[in-house]
């Protein structure tokens, strides 16, 4: 990649509807180049989806995290089956504590409950171990894969709005590809090109989306990343921590977890050495953090859009 392919993505991960002709005027291209350019950053498996992150919490839906252990001779099989089930929304291969760590999403806990109970009695023969977590809140700062510090945003207040059966599949359909055009929407949706524009406009007023950008192969952008599993029980060093884990500038996302003291985090890294150089200087500064599981992401084969039955 060079400095306008680097270019194309830092813009995208910041916004992924970019029009092609803003992106191309952006890094000072033709259309036709920077059409090429994008293009070929999807041949070569760079960019895998153009994500459209929405808030399934505003549709009724809560998610949890899962992480297994899974015998080497069936993780084939269900890696596969992970990849067609209608309740999973993100998927990773992993090397260290856990084989894969997937999120499920539901309306209840009993439905979570539910839902996992599927996967395990499918696999209970092949399921060594899992961890599950509840999820709080999770954040993401992909940006920080080009050198980009993520600003403080103030806190937004939203609009009321109440989803109909089409602004579902605008959700639906923007969640497969961030990048679809209203035209291509209003085939799906019996509506003018112009009124698709308008839900879009009136679902990110209302929170419902909440940003658009890229999943990406971090391998090919030349980090290895880690999820780093930690507890700091000092409560009062517990914002603290998490204002630092923002603006470290190798952090690529935060996930808390409801009712556990255990913070996980994305730690990106040029190569496996780095990794503890990282890790103990965030141990300096918080001295009261203890590691208790790293696990490497070889892999993530399922972005972090909404699963089928969001829609459903």
């Amino acid at each position: 990649m060079d400095k306008k392919d680097k270019d194309i993505i830092r813009i995208l991960m910041q916004h992924s509807r970019t029009p092609i002709t803003q992106l191309a005027k952006k890094i000072k291209v033709s259309r036709e180049v920077a059409t090429y350019r994008l293009n070929r950053l999807k041949k070569e498996g760079i960019i895998l989806e153009f994500v459209t992150e929405i808030n399934v919490q505003k549709m009724g839906f809560i998610s949890a995290a899962v992480f297994v252990n899974v015998k080497a001779t069936r993780q084939k099989e269900f890696k596969e089956f992970l990849a067609e089930t209608s309740f999973v929304s993100w998927v990773a291969e992993l090397s260290g504590v856990w084989s894969f760590g997937f999120s499920i999403i539901g309306k209840t806990n009993e439905e979570l409950d539910q839902k996992f109970s599927t996967i395990y009695h499918t696999f209970k023969d092949t399921i060594l171990d899992h961890r599950f977590l509840l999820h709080k809140k999770s954040t993401f700062f992909y940006q920080k894969y080009f050198g980009d510090t993520p600003t403080p945003t103030p806190k937004k207040s939203f609009t009321l709005y109440t989803l109909d059966k089409k602004d579902k599949i605008i959700l639906q359909e923007i969640s497969k590809n961030s990048r679809v055009d209203c035209v291509a929407l209003s085939g799906k949706t019996a509506l003018t090109g112009p009124a698709v524009a308008q839900r879009i406009k009136h679902l990110e007023k209302s929170g419902h989306i909440e940003s658009y950008s890229l999943f990406v192969d971090v391998s090919k952008i030349g980090f290895f990343q880690y999820s780093i599993f930690i507890i700091n029980k000092n409560v009062d060093e517990k914002q603290k921590l998490f204002n630092y884990l923002r603006q470290h500038k190798n952090v690529s996302f935060i996930a808390e977890y409801v009712g556990d003291q255990v913070i996980e985090f994305g730690l990106f890294v040029q190569d496996p050495y780095e990794l503890r150089e990282k890790l103990q200087e965030i141990e300096e500064v918080f001295p009261n953090n203890r590691t208790i599981e790293v696990s490497l992401f070889q892999k993530e084969f399922v972005s972090i859009g909404p699963p089928r039955c969001v829609f459903e």
